[in-house]
């Protein structure tokens, strides 16, 4: 199961829009904004945990849309992974990159943060030529059957020469050993390929941030800080940039970050 409950650590939403364009999402708003970045999510769609994390973005100085590849399906009727899979499979995965390709262009977008098969389209829109920042968090490289479906990621991301930072759980279950393995091999082969394996982690892993797991929680929580370091390269204002460990004691003190 991929991401459903909000981390601890996020902010509730605050200055949310909707968004109709070439694709549907959902916009926060930062008025000081520095970064224009798209969120993909896994197959469970706009849940609280990626509300929550586009808050998260938004307040450390971002405009941030939160795409839904699912809208045109509606809701899920139960929160379970039979549900989410029978949904995924309206998606026609050509076309809406297609429109995500259109809709990059039309706003501005300079980072792209995608979960599962939102990891497998960065890779894609990367192929096509993208050239913003790019963080793939537990992609699906060997590829995904889909009546529109794109090219396996394993086939051509030798050859990828702008960087995307991957995220990847030694022990995802749905990858297998073998395909972490092949991982880890390309790229070896391609420095363009930056990969963090994370020992001991699943699939997921991100939501191990609020886990009572030490090995978890601590690996969790450096993806997370070096996802926000790739999304924020450059030094924010004073009090804004803060790693992990300091956003969630600061909250506990009930400060606002």
């Amino acid at each position: 199961m991929c991401h459903i409950r909000k981390l601890s650590l996020c902010p509730d939403e605050q200055q949310v829009s909707e968004y109709t364009g070439a694709v549907s999402a959902l916009r926060y708003a930062n008025a000081g904004g520095s970064r224009r970045i798209a969120l993909l999510p896994d197959i469970y769609g706009v849940t609280p945990f990626y509300k929550g994390l586009a808050s998260l973005l938004s307040d450390r100085g971002a405009v941030v849309y939160l795409v839904d590849p699912w809208h045109p399906f509606g809701e899920l009727p139960e929160m379970t992974r039979e549900a989410a899979w029978a949904r995924r499979h309206h998606l026609r995965d050509r076309v809406f990159c297609d429109e995500l390709e259109a809709f990059l262009g039309q706003e501005g977008i300079d980072t792209i943060v995608g979960f599962c098969i939102g990891g497998n389209f960065v890779l894609e829109l990367v192929r096509r030529g993208y050239r913003g920042t790019c963080c793939a968090l537990y992609p699906l490289p060997w590829g995904m059957a889909n009546e529109d479906g794109l090219q396996p990621p394993f086939e051509y991301m030798d050859a990828l020469e702008h960087e995307v930072t991957i995220l990847m759980g030694e022990q995802d279950s749905l990858a297998g050993e073998e395909n972490v393995h092949r991982l880890r091999e390309t790229c070896a082969r391609n420095p363009a390929m930056d990969l963090h394996l994370y020992e001991a982690s699943g699939h997921g892993f991100l939501a191990d941030v609020d886990s009572d797991q030490e090995t978890l929680r601590s690996n969790a929580r450096a993806a997370l800080d070096l996802m926000l370091g790739r999304v924020f390269p450059t030094p924010a204002p004073e009090g804004v940039e803060r790693p992990v460990a300091d956003i969630e004691r600061l909250r506990s003190e009930g400060v606002t970050t």
